[in-house]
C-alpha cells in the first residue's frame, strides 16, 4: 500500500471543505432561474396525483417512469408540499442533495485515506465536475442523488463496522443500504463496490468477509428483479434494441473509455450520446479494452496495489448497469451516470499521480477553476427544455430521440410551425420512430391539417412494434371528433381502453362523443371517470360543467367550474360559463364575464353588455 497517502494530516483543513460546500450553490446558481425538463419531470413530479397527495400507499405499490423508489416518490411528495410547482425551489432542493452528497464523500474518503487534505480534494471533483451538471440540473433525476446519499452513508457505517468490528454499525449500514435500494435500484451494486472498500481499506478477502455480506446480495436480488420487471412493464428494457451479447459486452468497453476521457476532459458534453457509428470497430476495440483491463487487475491483486485496486473496482461496480451489458434506450452514455462513479475516479486520480501534500493547494485551486467555470457555463443550457435539446441537435444532428424531443417541446409550446423541420429530420433519420409521427401529428392538428394529422397518428399506431400505442388511437380519434366523425373517434377512443383502460383522455373523449350525441347518461360516466383518473385536469371539469347546464343542474356546474378555475386561473372560457351559470341560479355574473373578456374569450363580451352595464 502507498503509505505516503495515509499520512494523518493534523492541521486544521476542515475549513477548506466548508470552503466547497459554500461554493456549491454559487457555481450552480443559475439553476434557480432554470424551467422543469420535459423529460419525465412531468410524468414524476408536475402530474403525478400521488405526488400531490402524498400518496403513500401508491409509492409503496406502484412503480413511475421504470423505477421502484418509494423513498425518492416521497422526497418528490414532500417537495411538492412545501413547494408546489416553483421550480426555484425544485431546483434548490437537488442542489441542496449535491451539497449533501459532497460532505459525504468527502466524510467517506476521509475514512478511507485519514486525510483531510485528499478528501476535499476528492469532494472537489465531485461537486463540480461538469459531468454532475445533468444530475443536478435534471428535477426528476434526484433520484440519482438521494440512492447515492444513502449509499454513501451505508459505506461510512461498513467502514466504522471494519474498524471497530461493533455489530451495531453493520446493522445501520444494512439498514442504509435498504433505504438506497428504495431509492433507485441502482443501489443493487453496493454488496459489490464492498468489496472494492475492503481493497481501498486494505481489509484482506477472506470467508468472512464474504459472508458478511450475504445480507446485502440477498436485498440486491430481490430488488433487482423488481427493478428488471418494472423497467421491463415501462418499456426501457425491450426487444426494440436488439443487440446481441458479444456486441453488449465490446460497448461496455467502449463505455468504460468514454468515461474515462470524459473525465479527464469534460468538453462537448450532450444530454445524449448515440452509438458509435463504426460497430464492429468499436466492438472490437471494447474486447481489448477489457483483456487490459483484466490483465491490469490481475497485475494489481499480484503487487498488492489495493488503493488502486480498489479505485478501480469502486468505478466498475458503480458502472457495471449503465454500460449496455443489460441495453436500454436509445443512447449508449450519459453524463448523469457518471455521478457516483467520480468519486472513485477522484481516488484514483489521487493514487496514480501520487499527489504530494504540498501540491494539493494548488491542484485544489485549479480544479476549483478549471471544472467549475465549465460548470457555471454548462447550467445556463439546462435553463429549460428548447435550450437543452437545442445545444444537443447542434451536437449530436443525427439524434432522432432529441429531433423528436424538441420538435415535440416546440409544439407543446404552440410553435408547431417550428417544430415540423425537426420532426421531419427525425423521420428521416429513423423512418420507423412512431413517436416522430405522432408528436408530428399533434402539430398538424394545431395548424389545422386534419387530412396529414390523421395520417401520421394512423403511421404512429403501425410503426408501434405492438400496434398498441394507446395515445395515437386517442389522438385520431379526437382529430375525428373535431372533424365530427362521431363513429370513428368512439371506435379509436375504445380501442385505446381496450390498451389501457385507466386512460383519462380516451374516457373524456368519449364523453364528448356521448355529450354531443346528446347521450347524456353515458356523456356523465365517462367524464366523472375521466375526472377520477386526473382530478387536476381542468378542461375536464368544464365540460362536465357545461353538461350539469344542460341538464338544468347549476348548483353542480358552478361547482365544477370553480374547481376548473381554480386548477386554471387563466381559463378564460370557463369563467364565460360560470357567468352564465350564475344568471340561471340568480347571482351578480359581472366580474366573471369581465375576467372572461380581459382573459380573451371574445363570446363574452355580448352578456357583459346585457347584465352588467
Amino acid at each position: 500500500m502507498n503509505q505516503s497517502l495515509l499520512k494523518t494530516d493534523n492541521s486544521k483543513q476542515n475549513i477548506y471543505i466548508l470552503f466547497v460546500l459554500l461554493l456549491v450553490p454559487l457555481v450552480y446558481m443559475k439553476l434557480f432561474s432554470a424551467s422543469f425538463f420535459s423529460w419525465d419531470d412531468r410524468d414524476v413530479l408536475l402530474s403525478n396525483i400521488d405526488v400531490h397527495q402524498f400518496n403513500i400507499k401508491a409509492f409503496f405499490t406502484k412503480h413511475y417512469v421504470g423505477n421502484y423508489a418509494p423513498i425518492t416518490m416521497m422526497s418528490f411528495a414532500l417537495d411538492w408540499m412545501l413547494f408546489k410547482g416553483s421550480s426555484v425551489l425544485q431546483h434548490g432542493s437537488n442542489i441542496l442533495w449535491h451539497t449533501i452528497n459532497v460532505y459525504l464523500v468527502y466524510r467517506v474518503v476521509f475514512l478511507i485515506l485519514k486525510n483531510t487534505n485528499y478528501a476535499v480534494l476528492v469532494a472537489i471533483i465531485f461537486a463540480f465536475h461538469p459531468m454532475q451538471v445533468e444530475t443536478v440540473a435534471w428535477v426528476s433525476a434526484k433520484n440519482n442523488m438521494i440512492y447515492t446519499c444513502f449509499f454513501l452513508l451505508s459505506i461510512m457505517y461498513y467502514i466504522r463496522y471494519i474498524n471497530t468490528e461493533k455489530k451495531s454499525f453493520f446493522i445501520i449500514s444494512f439498514f442504509l443500504f435498504i433505504v438506497s435500494c428504495l431509492s433507485k435500484p441502482s443501489a443493487v451494486v453496493l454488496p459489490v463496490t464492498l468489496f472494492a472498500v475492503d481493497y481501498l481499506l486494505a481489509h484482506p478477502l477472506s470467508k468472512k468477509t464474504i459472508i458478511e455480506k450475504l445480507p446485502y446480495f440477498i436485498v440486491s436480488v430481490i430488488i433487482g428483479l423488481v427493478a428488471i420487471y418494472t423497467r421491463t412493464e415501462d418499456k426501457f428494457i425491450t426487444s426494440d434494441v436488439a443487440i446481441p451479447v458479444y456486441a453488449r459486452i465490446g460497448y461496455s468497453g467502449y463505455c468504460l473509455v468514454f468515461y474515462l476521457l470524459k473525465f479527464i476532459a469534460p468538453f462537448n458534453l450532450s444530454l445524449v450520446y448515440p452509438y458509435p457509428e463504426n460497430s464492429t470497430l468499436w466492438i472490437s476495440a471494447g474486447y481489448l479494452v477489457w483483456i487490459a483491463l483484466i490483465y491490469l487487475l490481475v497485475r494489481l491483486i499480484k503487487s498488492k496495489q489495493y488503493l488502486i485496486l480498489g479505485a478501480v473496482g469502486f468505478i466498475i461496480t458503480n458502472f457495471i448497469l449503465v454500460i449496455q451489458l443489460i441495453p436500454f434506450g436509445e443512447v449508449i452514455t450519459a453524463d448523469r451516470y457518471m455521478y457516483l462513479p467520480l468519486v472513485g475516479f477522484g481516488l484514483l486520480l489521487l493514487v496514480v499521480l501520487k499527489i504530494k501534500l504540498k501540491q494539493i493547494n494548488y491542484i485544489a485551486v485549479a480544479l476549483i477553476l478549471f471544472f467549475g467555470i465549465q460548470t457555471f457555463a454548462r447550467t445556463q443550457i439546462w435553463k429549460n427544455s428548447i435550450s437543452m435539446f437545442t445545444d444537443t441537435v447542434k451536437k449530436q444532428p443525427s439524434s432522432f430521440l432529441v429531433l423528436n424531443s424538441l420538435g415535440s417541446e416546440l409544439t407543446i409550446q404552440g410553435k408547431p410551425a417550428e417544430a415540423i423541420p425537426y420532426l421531419n429530420r427525425a423521420i428521416q433519420v429513423a423512418p420507423n420512430y412512431y413517436k416522430a409521427y405522432y408528436n408530428r401529428g399533434l402539430a398538424l392538428v394545431q395548424m389545422r391539417q386534419n387530412d396529414k394529422a390523421l395520417s401520421d397518428f394512423t403511421n404512429a399506431i403501425n410503426y408501434h412494434k405492438q400496434g398498441n400505442h394507446a395515445k395515437s388511437f386517442v389522438a385520431r380519434g379526437n382529430v375525428y371528433y373535431n372533424m365530427k366523425d362521431l363513429s370513428k373517434a368512439i371506435k379509436d377512443a375504445e380501442t385505446a381502453l381496450g390498451i389501457d383502460a385507466n386512460n383519462a383522455k380516451a374516457n373524456f373523449l368519449l364523453g364528448n362523443c356521448y355529450d354531443d350525441l346528446n347521450d347524456f347518461t353515458k356523456a356523465m360516466s365517462y367524464y366523472n371517470f375521466s375526472i377520477q383518473l386526473s382530478p387536476e385536469e381542468s378542461l375536464f371539469y368544464l365540460r362536465r360543467a357545461i353538461l350539469y347546464g344542460k341538464q338544468q343542474q347549476f348548483s353542480q356546474c358552478l361547482n365544477d367550474l370553480e374547481r376548473c378555475t381554480s386548477l386554471n386561473p387563466n381559463f378564460g372560457e370557463a369563467y364565460y360559463w360560470k357567468g352564465v351559470a350564475k344568471v340561471s341560479l340568480k347571482q351578480n355574473p359581472c366580474d366573471d364575464l369581465k375576467k372572461a373578456v380581459k382573459l380573451g374569450f371574445s363570446a363574452a363580451y355580448q352578456p357583459l353588455q346585457n347584465y352588467c352595464r
